[in-house]
């Protein structure tokens, strides 16, 4: 192979090595996001499991109410949504 084809070849190949890092990249960035997301899932499903719990064990829903984070997003939402009008 002449010297021409060689350098062409290298330089193709640098090329490839940088777009194959590119798309290793977004791999792993999507992965890392689905990592999180399952994360999330079971999260969400312990703390369901542990709000049902309390209820058997004799917590009333509205005592759990004043500790739950989804009551607390829709306060933080609320107030939010007020001072921007």
């Amino acid at each position: 192979m002449s010297d021409a084809a060689t350098r062409i070849l290298e330089q193709l190949q640098a090329q490839n090595d940088l777009r194959m890092q590119a798309a290793n990249d977004i791999a792993q960035a999507v992965a890392s996001r689905v990592n999180a997301e399952n994360a999330l899932t079971e999260a969400k499903a312990n703390e369901k499991a542990a709000f049902t719990n309390a209820l058997k064990k004799g917590w009333t829903q509205q005592e759990l109410n004043k500790i739950s984070p989804a009551r607390a997003t829709r306060k933080r939402a609320a107030k939010t949504q007020t001072a921007g009008e």
